[in-house]
């Protein structure tokens, strides 16, 4: 499925975090990995009482320097593991520069860190990894950083956290997880979470027909439905040579749930779409993706998808 791991660097130690987990992937999925280190030209207040152009040209030649040299110190490592490594340093905005490499091959897997300031090309990754994920279709597995004194660095997955609401969207993350399960010998997590009480009744009124049901009478009904389901899910997957597959049937807060499952062990990797269908039962997994991202402190492997239109 993927042909190789394209990994966005800005030259801090927190960005770099991502790459234990790169080198995890790519020794043992035989992927080649493309580091990238984007030099953003100097603001143009900077070059008001110089030549813009020339100020421009030695400012970029000098930071382009910096990031090869940066680049070719962690290719150097990498390779040492036995990775085949490359890297290029282009100039301009970060955001759209990623996704357009992303773009040059159909097979790229996206990962970077979450967060991160300093170093070559002083962009803050948080804002960029959005920007990124809104640039582009590829799967993205992000990391997120913790703080310098506190740094993780995980050697591999041993489970790998599967998030469904009953959607076809949610789905359309199962090809990857197979992918990953099978080539990395993963145990498979798969969570259903039904709503909360609270849930319950702050959706009831919007769903015609259904106001008079009570929880205890959406659960007797919902519960043994999640539960084939789940059990269908996991089928398939053995099916497709998942060799372990687990079930998950939770009650609360979807994030909350998933990111109580993924922190459970240090050796799990998150996987989930990032659009889905609202609605009690549904998830808003965009949202959703975006807390399990930032409180989890697994990697999340996020695939973007859209939701087909309605027939």
């Amino acid at each position: 499925m993927y042909s190789r791991i394209l990994v966005p660097l800005d030259g801090s130690p927190l960005g770099e975090e991502v790459l234990p987990y790169v080198r995890h992937l790519g020794l043992n999925l035989s992927l080649p990995v493309e580091l990238l280190a984007v030099v953003e030209p100097p603001p143009a207040s900077i070059s008001r009482d110089l030549n813009p152009r020339l100020h421009e040209h030695e400012t970029v030649t000098h930071g382009t320097g910096h990031a090869q040299e940066y680049l070719s110190s962690v290719a150097e490592g990498l390779q040492a593991d036995g990775l085949s490594v490359s890297f290029e340093t282009p100039t301009g905005a970060p955001g759209p520069l990623i996704a357009e490499a992303a773009e040059k091959d159909p097979g790229t897997l996206i990962a970077m860190g979450g967060h991160g300031r300093s170093g070559v090309s002083r962009w803050w990754l948080g804002s960029v990894a959005d920007r990124v994920l809104h640039l582009t279709s590829k799967p993205f597995m992000v990391v997120r950083s913790h703080q310098q004194d506190d740094l993780v660095h995980q050697e591999g997955f041993r489970r790998i956290v599967v998030p469904l609401d009953g959607s076809s969207i949610a789905e359309q993350v199962l090809p990857h997880v197979v992918y990953l399960a099978t080539g990395l010998d993963l145990v498979v997590d798969l969570v259903r979470v039904t709503p909360s009480k609270d849930e319950f009744h702050l959706h009831l009124p919007h769903i015609p027909g259904l106001s008079n049901l009570s929880y205890e009478d959406y659960l007797s009904h919902t519960n043994p439905e999640a539960t084939e389901y789940l059990g269908q899910i996991k089928k398939n997957l053995r099916q497709q040579g998942v060799n372990s597959v687990e079930e998950h049937l939770l009650q609360g807060d979807p994030a909350a749930s998933i990111i109580d499952i993924a922190t459970a062990t240090g050796d799990r990797l998150v996987a989930m779409t990032t659009h889905g269908r609202s609605g009690l039962g549904r998830w808003v997994l965009g949202s959703i993706a975006d807390r399990v991202v930032r409180n989890s402190g697994d990697p999340v492997l996020l695939v973007r998808v859209t939701e087909p239109p309605a027939a």
